[in-house]
């Protein structure tokens, strides 16, 4: 009897300790979205201030570059976007400190497509 109660415990444990690193690595993978969401929203927010403030004094030099320019800066930044989405899934566990320069990829990604997609909508 006592070999089964120590076999059924052991058992209990170890799905707690399951459970608990299903809830840490959810939560760390949560943490670290939220930061590439906040971290991709100050890009967004800053090429569109440093575009709309830079037709205004400068002659836009790059509104005469081939439109076929935006169209693979525009696939650049996706692919920046959908590689460092990819390698946050694939380490879902790993601390903010080693995802930041995955998050700073995907914020790159970000203010590229912003810029791109504005200098499309303007020609």
């Amino acid at each position: 009897m006592k070999k089964r109660e120590k076999i059924s415990k052991n058992k209990k444990s170890q799905k707690n300790i399951s459970t608990n690193l299903k809830k840490t690595i959810l939560t760390t993978l949560l943490t670290t979205l939220l930061t590439t969401l906040l971290t991709s929203l100050i890009a967004i927010i800053l090429a569109i201030t440093v575009q709309l403030n830079g037709q205004k004094s400068l002659n836009a030099c790059s509104y005469l570059d081939p439109i076929i320019i935006d169209i693979l800066a525009f696939l650049a930044g996706v692919f920046l976007i959908v590689e460092g989405l990819a390698r946050i899934f694939e380490h879902p566990n790993a601390t903010i400190k080693r995802q930041l320069t995955r998050i700073i990829r995907i914020a790159a990604g970000f203010a590229i497509l912003t810029l791109h997609i504005m200098q499309f909508i303007h020609k």
